[in-house]
């Protein structure tokens, strides 16, 4: 059954001619072995037995050349084997070589017996018929015109040793037939093999164009997932648009660095940027680590959120521990930024959770941004804030006192919001955290962790 299967499929192959392959070979030459793979099979077959009919024909008609069927039947031999070859699959790269070898013994063996016949006009006409065969099969220009060389050669050697004149009317037009099929022969290898290689290029150069537009493409794409998150990006690009989506629980957080005008001013511009970039990098990768998505950068504030645009029940989780590790880092920073004598970048964080309108703006250099009163609050958390500390709204404050310690500071005036109740993070609780600081989770927090998030399945 397998050799069946293998028989079909190679029937396919033959039968399905492609138009447009993933990868075009290196070379011309194993283009050209990739299309003599294609016409083999039927090449092999059809040579097997196209011969064997004539036989008794041969016998017939001139029954004094015995070497006449043991041609015919030599061709069937060197046909059979290089279909058997080729059936394995083991020679995948001789494809152009196996065509060669049936061409060439086609043509000449062909030759052989014209002049064995002392051109016989109805064997002419057969030479002449493989003679223009030979310009059509996928081979090499130098090759096919070897092999229509050496049949000419031995046309001409075999029948002026068998006696072969022209010197009738009858004879010299097939005289004239040869040469004329062998000059239009001549002729249509060149066109066709010159057809070919330009094809190939023409291939190989929309292949590489195909290679730098995909490469453009994820350049793009990567560079739009910069700017927008993942599912954003994706509605932007089969839609053409984004449809705003309303959350109804989202955690927002800003953080902004105290006095940083007069940070400004102690820095070259390159030696701030430098500064900045490093630090922003950090936090880049504190959302990565957290799942949590950045806003935006407005000069040395940055802006986060957890919870968007893919909803989960542990944003504000998230968004606390990213703060804790963003505080620590600085904390970090600035200790050795005073050992260096450099200025150092204090820090204000402020949170508050609730439900906002998050979409794109504008038909120009994208934004994913947010919008709604709990942004807002937000924004007041972080100026309420003092430096090197967390603060938080009572929203958010509900939703993760049982992972962390928080110290009420009471009611304190917001503007255009009145007296709000605000909460400094002093860290992770003493039973929740591996260290002294309160800011590595242990185990049992990673278990009331999955369980708050386990609840996104009952919602």
């Amino acid at each position: 059954m397998s050799g069946i299967r293998t028989l079909l499929a190679r029937l396919r192959l033959s039968l399905v001619f492609e138009d447009d392959r993933a990868e075009y070979p290196e070379s011309f030459r194993e283009e050209l072995n990739h299309q003599c793979g294609r016409i083999l099979f039927f090449a092999s077959l059809i040579t097997t037995v196209a011969w064997l009919p004539y036989i008794t024909l041969d016998i017939q008609l001139h029954p004094a050349e015995p070497l006449l069927p043991l041609l015919r039947i030599g061709l069937s031999l060197v046909s059979v084997t290089i279909f058997i070859l080729y059936m394995t699959r083991r020679f995948p790269g001789c494809n152009l070589l196996f065509l060669n070898i049936i061409g060439a013994y086609l043509a000449v063996s062909c030759s052989l017996i014209t002049a064995l016949t002392k051109a016989d006009p109805v064997y002419v006409g057969g030479n002449i018929f493989v003679l223009i065969i030979l310009a059509l099969v996928p081979v090499r220009s130098y090759s096919a015109l070897a092999i229509l060389a050496a049949s000419l050669a031995t046309f001409f050697s075999v029948g002026f040793f068998k006696g072969v004149l022209f010197n009738t009317v009858s004879a010299r037009y097939s005289l004239h037939d040869i040469v004329s099929a062998a000059a239009v022969t001549v002729f249509f290898i060149y066109l066709l093999n010159n057809t070919r290689y330009m094809s190939w290029v023409k291939s190989k150069r929309i292949e590489k164009q195909r290679e730098e537009l995909k490469a453009d493409k994820e350049k793009i794409d990567k560079l739009l997932l910069n700017i927008l998150p993942e599912p954003v990006a994706r509605e932007l690009k089969d839609q053409g648009h984004v449809q705003p989506v309303y959350y109804h629980s989202v955690s927002i957080v800003f953080t902004d660095f105290v006095g940083f005008t007069r940070i400004t001013e102690k820095l070259t511009p390159d030696q701030l940027i430098r500064e900045l970039d490093a630090v922003f990098s950090h936090f880049d990768r504190v959302m990565d680590k957290y799942g949590l998505e950045k806003l935006k950068t407005i000069g040395d504030a940055y802006m986060f959120a957890g919870g968007i645009p893919i909803v989960n029940n542990t944003h504000e989780i998230d968004a606390v521990l990213a703060a804790l590790e963003i505080q620590s880092f600085i904390a970090k920073l600035n200790e050795a930024k005073r050992y260096a004598d450099r200025p150092a970048f204090e820090i204000r964080i402020g949170i508050n959770t609730g439900p906002l309108m998050a979409g794109v703006v504008g038909e120009k250099k994208f934004v994913y941004d947010v919008w709604g009163d709990s942004v807002n609050l937000a924004n007041r958390m972080e100026s309420a804030a003092e430096k090197g500390r967390v603060n938080i709204s009572e929203a958010t404050c509900l939703r993760i006192r049982d992972f962390f310690e928080t110290e009420h500071r009471g009611r304190i005036m917001v503007k255009n919001k009145g007296a709000v109740d605000m909460y400094f993070v002093q860290g992770i609780k003493a039973e929740l955290s591996q260290d002294a600081e309160g800011m590595i989770p242990n185990e049992r927090f990673r278990e009331m962790y999955r369980a708050r998030k386990a609840e996104e399945k009952t919602h």
